[in-house]
C-alpha cells in the first residue's frame, strides 16, 4: 500500500472554504455531522456504497473528524511511475476537517496526524493502491448566535436608523421660509407618525412649498439649497450603508485553518480491477483513521 503526504499552502494552490457553494444547483455541500441522513443525497455515495459508508463513519456523533467534500472518478491519465501498477485508475478524494477549532487552526496537528496516517497504511498488505494526503488552507465561516440581551440593542439600532433615515429626507427650510400651516396640530412628528402608519414618508416637495405660498429670495437661492438637501441626503444614505455592511460583514465569523484532503487510488488493467482496489484502499484509510483517533 502505497501513502504519502505532502503540504500545500501556497498563494495559488487550492484552498477549501467551509461551507462551500457551488454555482451548479445539483453540486451542493451537506452538513453531514449534523444532517446523517443527507448522504443520499451525495450522487458519488449513491454510486459508490464504499465511499457512501466511509462518509457515515466518519461523520458518526462524536467522532474527531468530519468531511467537507468528495468526488471519485475512473481516468486514463496514468503517471509514468504508475505504469507498474496498470494503465487505468480509479480515483476518489475526501476532504477531511477537525470538528475541535483549535485542532483546526493547528498545523502541527495536521502534520503529525498525517504522519501517523501514513506509518499506519504503509504497513498494509502491498496492493496496486494509494492514499495521498495533502494539507491545505481552509476559510471557516460560522454564523453568529444573537443572545437575547442583543435583540434589544438592535432593535434600539434599527429604530436609530429609522430616524436617521427620516431626518435625511426632511426639507432642509430655513426657519424664515417655512410656512405657517392654518392648522397647529401638524408639526414634524407627523411625518414621523405618517412613516409609521404609511411605510413611507409624506413630505412636501419644494415645488408644492412654492405652490401653498412659500416665497423663495430666487431662483438661484432654491437651486442651492436643493442642492445641499440632495448631498446631505446622499451623504447620510452612505453612511447608513456603510454601517449595515459592517455589522453584515460581522454576522459571519471567519478563520483560517487547514484541513486534509486524501486520495484514494485504485489501479488495474481492466475497469473493474480499479474499482476492487480503490475500495480495498478507502476501507484501509478507514481502519487507520479509527485506529488513529481511538489511540489518540
Amino acid at each position: 500500500m502505497q501513502a504519502d503526504f505532502s503540504v500545500e499552502l501556497g498563494r495559488e494552490d487550492p484552498a477549501l472554504e467551509l461551507p462551500w457553494s457551488s454555482p451548479d444547483k445539483h453540486v451542493r455541500y451537506y452538513d453531514l455531522k449534523h444532517h446523517p441522513e443527507l448522504v443520499q443525497q451525495i450522487p458519488e455515495a449513491v454510486a459508490h456504497p464504499e465511499l457512501g459508508s466511509f462518509l457515515s463513519r466518519i461523520n458518526a456523533a462524536g467522532f474527531p473528524l468530519a468531511t467537507a467534500k468528495c468526488d471519485a472518478w475512473s481516468s486514463r491519465e496514468v503517471a509514468p511511475e504508475e505504469e507498474i501498477f496498470g494503465d487505468r485508475k480509479f480515483v476518489s478524494y475526501i476532504d477531511l476537517v477537525f470538528v475541535n477549532e483549535a485542532d483546526r487552526c493547528s498545523f502541527e496537528k495536521h502534520e503529525s496526524f498525517a504522519k501517523e496516517l501514513c506509518r499506519l497504511l504503509v504497513r498494509a498488505p502491498e496492493i496496486p493502491a494509494a492514499v495521498e494526503l495533502v494539507i491545505r488552507h481552509c476559510y471557516y465561516h460560522k454564523e453568529t448566535l444573537v443572545h437575547d440581551d442583543e435583540v434589544e440593542q438592535s432593535g434600539a439600532l434599527l429604530e436609530r436608523n429609522v430616524n436617521r433615515r427620516s431626518a435625511a429626507l426632511q426639507p432642509m427650510v430655513p426657519a424664515y421660509e417655512q410656512v405657517e400651516h392654518s392648522n397647529a396640530s401638524e408639526g414634524p412628528d407627523s411625518h414621523v407618525k405618517d412613516f409609521e402608519t404609511a411605510g413611507s414618508l409624506n413630505y412636501a416637495s419644494p415645488y408644492e412649498n412654492a405652490r401653498s405660498g412659500t416665497s423663495f429670495q430666487s431662483e438661484e437661492f432654491a437651486q442651492s439649497r436643493d442642492k445641499v438637501r440632495l448631498e446631505s441626503h446622499s451623504q447620510s444614505e452612505a453612511e447608513i450603508q456603510s454601517e449595515d455592511k459592517v455589522r453584515s460583514e460581522d454576522a459571519r465569523v471567519s478563520f483560517t485553518g487547514f484541513c486534509l484532503t486524501a486520495y484514494v487510488t485504485g489501479f488495474g488493467d481492466s475497469d473493474y480491477d480499479p474499482v476492487r482496489r480503490w475500495s480495498i484502499g478507502l476501507r484501509l484509510l478507514h481502519h487507520a483513521l479509527v485506529q488513529l483517533n481511538c489511540n489518540g
